[in-house]
Order: C-alpha cells, then structure tokens, then sequence
C-alpha cells in the first residue's frame, strides 16, 4: 500500500473473507461492514482504478510531450530533414490520441466521485489530477504553436547528392537558394 493508493482513497485492507452466497474472496474492513460495505468496497475500487488510469494517461503525456520539445528543438539546425517532419508529426498524432483517452478516463473519474460516496482526500486527489491535465495541455499547446513557427520559418535539410564533376549544374534561381547553399558551405567547413 503507497501514500498514493491512500490518497486515491482505497481501502484499507485489514480482513479477507469469503463471501456465503458467492464463493469469492472479498476484501473487507476489520468490522466486517457487510453487503452494503462491500459494494462501497467495489466502487471505490473502481473509483481507484479509473484514477490511477488517469495518472498513468497524464504520465504517457508528460514523457510524449518531452520528446515533441527535443524534437522541436531540431528544427532549423541541420538536422532539420523530412524525417524529422515525420517523426514530430507522428508525435503530435500520438499525443492527440493519449490526450483522447485520458480527457474520457478522467470524465469517467469525476462522474464515478459524483455519483458514489467517496471520500474528500480521493476528490481531492481526482482534482489535482484534473489541474495536472490540464497544465500538460498547455504546455503542450505552447510547443505546438513554437512547432507551427519553426515549420513554416525553416525549410527541412535535404543532403544533396554529390555530382562526378566538381561544379553543379544548376544555377540557383532565388535568393533562398543562394541562402541554402551558403549555409552549406559554411557547415562543410567546420
């Protein structure tokens, strides 16, 4: 038992006992509550299960938004390929999907503290969750909207395939290609 499960409001478990009617094991308290204690007993645990998926989505999401950010910090350097592109954008879709099914999880939390007895420290708890959501969220649409900038701003880095001969064939028509090959230049020379 962690401070986390006591926090979430799970049950204590003091006394084991197997159920008359069913045949099954069911966790109790030490006074032995009963029918009624044990579908408080189950829906806490419900309660409980729904929290910790919550806080395992808004986990997934903290470490995919880390990664979008040292992603996002490549773009424009030279490392900036159609790679990157796609792997920054295979990031935001996984994002998209994660953020999905916690928004449903927590939703569920929050209508199963509605509608059920639990106690204050486990609505406490739900509601420090739904804070954290919700600052990941921002967080995260703060780097997407740096993304959205740097996408547009720099063109992806595509190596250019080396000719026999010494001198390119073709002539750089816009003053963004003259800027491109100079920026090669300069990093072939470091």
């Amino acid at each position: 038992m962690s401070f986390q499960d006591l926090e979430g409001g799970r049950p204590l478990p003091t006394a084991r006992r197997r159920g008359k009617e069913e045949g099954i094991i069911v966790a109790g308290t030490a006074s032995g509550s009963g029918s009624g204690g044990r579908r408080s007993s189950i829906g806490s645990t419900q309660s409980a299960a729904a929290s910790q998926a919550v806080a395992g989505g808004i986990f997934q999401i903290n470490t995919a938004v880390s990664s979008f950010k040292r992603l996002l910090n490549d773009l424009g350097t030279s490392r900036d390929t159609p790679q990157l592109r796609e792997k920054l954008h295979k990031t935001r879709q996984h994002i998209g999907q994660l953020v999905k099914e916690t928004s449903a999880r927590l939703k569920e939390a929050s209508e199963t503290d509605q509608h059920q007895e639990v106690s204050a420290s486990k609505k406490v708890a739900d509601a420090k969750l739904a804070k954290d959501f919700q600052a990941i969220l921002k967080e995260y649409q703060k780097a997407q909207q740096l993304a959205a900038e740097r996408e547009t701003a720099y063109t992806p880095f595509v190596p250019q395939v080396a000719e026999s001969s010494g001198y390119s064939s073709t002539v750089p028509h816009s003053s963004a290609e003259v800027n491109q090959e100079q920026q090669l230049l300069i990093e072939s020379r470091k």
